[in-house]
C-alpha cells in the first residue's frame, strides 16, 4: 500500500530473536565531542544557517532567522541572570505555541538552568500541584494567563511579551555557557498523568544532546520545513522542533523545540512552521503557503487528515509534504491504511 508499509519480523534483518527487539537500519550515533551542553551542540550546528530562518509563524508570516535566534538568546539569558535565575533553578514557561518558545527554552538553559513547561490549559489546580513538585523561581507566560497562575510563587508571572521587549540586543555578543556540562540537569518535563497522578521526569543536557543527534541523523536535513502544531509544551514537540537547529528547537521550538522536537530542527539547520493551535484548514494553508516537508501530528490529528483526504487535496497544494510522522499513542492499522488511501504519495511514519 502506498505510503504506508505493514512489515513482519522476517521481512526486517535487524530484527534480534534472542532479545525481541529491533534494530533501526540507522547507523548509531556518537555523544558529541567534544562534551557540550545542549544549546552549545544546537548552535554550533546551525552556524552556518544564521540568514536562515528557522522558526514561522504561520499566522503573521514573521520569521526568526538563526543568528536573530542567537543574539535573542543571548541577550534572554543576560536578563533571566539579572532577574535571578541561577544554575540548577526551575523555571516555569506557560503559554501557548509562539514564534518565541525556543529562544525561551535556549536562554534558560544556557544558564545551566532547567526549564519546565506546563500546558496552558491545565486548571490551576493542575498547575500548582506541578509547581509544588518542582520548585521554579520563575514562571513565564502571557498577559491572559497570568491571573490563573499570579500567587503560585512568591514572584509574580513575567510576561513573555512585556520581557521580550526589554532585551538589550547585542548582535555580536556571544552565547554564555557558565560551566555548564553534559550530566547537568536541562528539562523537567511532566507526563500527562493516563497512570494517576502527573510525574516529572528530569533529562540531562547529554540526554537531550544525543537524542537529538540521533534525530538529526534520521531527519536532519537542512533543506526540511516541519510544520509544528503539536504543542511545544510536550516533550515530543520539544525536541523534534529544536533539532531544527541542528534540525529545538528545542524545538522549540520549536517550536519550541521540544524541550525535545523543536531542538531537533534547530540542530539540522532546517525551518521550523509554528501554528498556535491546531485547526486543519490553517494547518493544510500552513504546509502550502511555506512549502511543508515534514508534518509532526498525534493520531486524532492522523485521523481527521484521513477523512478529510479528498477535500484537503481539492482545495489544498500538498505536494511539497512527503512525511507525517505520528507519535504520542498507538494509532490503529485502520486508520494508517485510511490514510496511506487519501494521501498515497506521503509516507506516514509512527515513533
Amino acid at each position: 500500500m502506498a505510503g504506508c508499509a505493514f512489515i513482519t519480523r522476517e521481512e526486517r534483518s535487524f530484527f534480534c530473536p534472542s532479545t525481541g527487539i529491533y534494530n533501526g537500519p540507522w547507523n548509531s550515533s556518537l555523544a558529541p565531542t567534544p562534551p557540550l551542553s545542549l544549546p552549545q551542540f544546537l548552535l554550533s550546528h546551525s552556524a552556518s544557517s544564521s540568514s536562515k530562518p528557522a522558526f514561522i509563524d504561520a499566522e503573521t508570516g514573521a520569521a526568526l532567522t538563526f543568528a536573530n535566534l542567537r543574539a535573542l538568546t543571548a541577550a534572554a539569558a543576560r536578563a533571566l541572570a539579572i532577574l535571578g535565575v541561577r544554575r540548577g533553578d526551575v523555571v516555569l514557561h506557560v503559554s501557548p505555541n509562539s514564534l518565541h518558545f525556543p529562544t525561551l527554552v535556549l536562554a534558560v538553559m544556557s544558564l545551566g538552568a532547567v526549564f519546565s513547561t506546563a500546558n496552558f490549559l491545565q486548571t490551576r489546580s493542575d498547575i500548582q500541584s506541578q509547581v509544588q513538585d518542582s520548585g521554579p523561581v520563575l514562571i513565564l507566560t502571557t498577559a491572559d494567563l497570568a491571573p490563573k497562575l499570579d500567587g503560585l510563587i512568591p514572584r509574580p508571572p513575567t510576561l513573555i511579551d512585556q520581557f521580550l521587549a526589554s532585551l538589550s540586543i547585542d548582535r555580536n555578543a556571544p552565547v554564555e555557557f557558565p560551566g555548564v556540562g553534559p550530566a547537568d540537569p536541562v528539562a523537567l518535563m511532566y507526563s500527562s498523568g493516563t497512570t494517576g497522578k502527573s510525574k516529572g521526569v528530569v533529562s540531562s543536557h547529554g540526554n537531550l544532546a544525543a537524542m537529538t543527534s540521533v534525530l538529526r541523523h534520521v531527519w536532519g536535513r537542512r533543506e526540511e520545513v516541519y510544520a509544528c502544531v503539536v504543542p511545544l509544551s510536550h516533550m515530543f514537540t520539544n525536541l523534534t522542533s529544536n533539532s531544527s537547529l541542528v534540525w529545538i528547537s528545542t524545538d522549540l521550538i520549536i517550536y519550541s523545540l521540544e524541550p525535545c522536537s523543536t531542538k531537533m530542527a534547530v540542530a539540522a539547520g532546517a525551518t521550523v512552521v509554528v501554528l498556535r493551535r491546531y485547526v486543519l484548514d490553517e494547518l493544510l494553508m500552513a504546509v502550502e503557503e511555506h512549502r511543508v516537508t515534514l508534518l509532526l501530528v498525534v493520531p486524532p490529528m492522523v485521523v481527521q487528515l484521513a477523512r478529510s483526504g479528498g477535500v484537503a487535496r481539492a482545495n489544498y497544494d500538498l505536494c511539497s509534504l512527503r512525511e507525517v510522522i505520528c507519535s504520542g499513542a498507538p494509532l490503529g492499522r485502520d486508520h494508517m491504511e485510511r490514510f496511506a488511501d487519501a494521501y498515497p504519495g506521503i509516507t506516514l511514519s509512527q515513533r
